[in-house]
């Protein structure tokens, strides 16, 4: 044990000894280089030399990458942090015109009724004001209904519009203004980051009006206004509310 202990001891002693050399050297190059002639002294001191110049020109060069990309990186960080908070950027949304989607919808329409036989319908200004209203009204105060909270249905804000639709047919008087309301979407779903959306899945004008006269011819009453004989004349009205829904109201006489 006690060999062990002597040989473990020298052998720390020596390693103390070599890096307070080495540390006297850098720190005191010319004192230490008194005790050895010139050859020596410069094939002890050029490598300690050579390795100080190596690791401050690392160091040096370290530093410049850091300052020069320190910028951009911060750049980088900023653009993509507002990217996030902001969520899809407003250029990668498509445009859309709702006096547009107004005709598709009427075109559509049409089609459904020579599918069956029946007349084509004509686009009224004045009956597609009124449709616009209630869309705009709807979006506005964000229901979906027939009947507006004051209790107006399509006849009674056609009448408060100054618009009356009354027809004969035989022996038979109709009045009144038919409806159909649909709400849409200008996306079907959207990718999420955390609660940040980021990416969407728009629909095109044509999707958006498709979608709507597809669902009126879904629905029985609907599909009924659309395919009554005795109307020869509608309105369309679509309107976009901030939160992206599509509001379409078809209002026919």
């Amino acid at each position: 044990m006690s060999i062990e202990s002597s040989k473990g001891i020298n052998i720390g002693m020596i390693l103390v000894i070599v890096i307070v050399s080495i540390a006297f050297v850098l720190l005191f190059p010319l004192s230490f280089s008194q005790y050895l002639d010139g050859e020596n002294t410069m094939q002890i001191l050029t490598p300690i030399k050579t390795v100080v110049e190596g690791l401050s020109q690392a160091q040096s060069t370290i530093e410049n990458a850091i300052e020069q990309a320190g910028p951009k990186l911060e750049t980088v960080i900023e653009q993509a942090k507002q990217t996030v908070e902001k969520g899809p950027s407003k250029s990668l949304t498509p445009e859309y015109d709702t006096s547009t989607i107004e005709q598709m919808v009427h075109k559509l329409t049409n089609e459904q009724r020579v599918l069956h036989g029946l007349g084509t319908l004509r686009l009224y200004t004045e009956i597609s004001e009124i449709a616009r209203e209630h869309s705009l009204d709807m979006a506005t105060r964000n229901y979906f209904a027939h009947v507006s909270p004051e209790g107006l249905d399509s006849t009674g804000r056609a009448k408060q519009a100054g618009y009356s639709c009354t027809k004969t047919v035989r022996n038979f008087i109709y009045s009144g203004i038919a409806e159909n309301i649909f709400q849409n979407n200008l996306y079907d779903s959207v990718q999420l980051v955390g609660e940040v959306p980021v990416s969407y899945d728009w629909n095109s004008m044509k999707e958006i009006a498709k979608s709507t006269v597809d669902g009126w011819m879904d629905s029985e009453g609907h599909r009924k206004n659309i395919l009554t004989p005795r109307f020869d004349r509608e309105g369309i009205g679509v309107v976009i509310s901030p939160d992206d829904k599509v509001y379409i109201t078809q209002n026919l006489c």
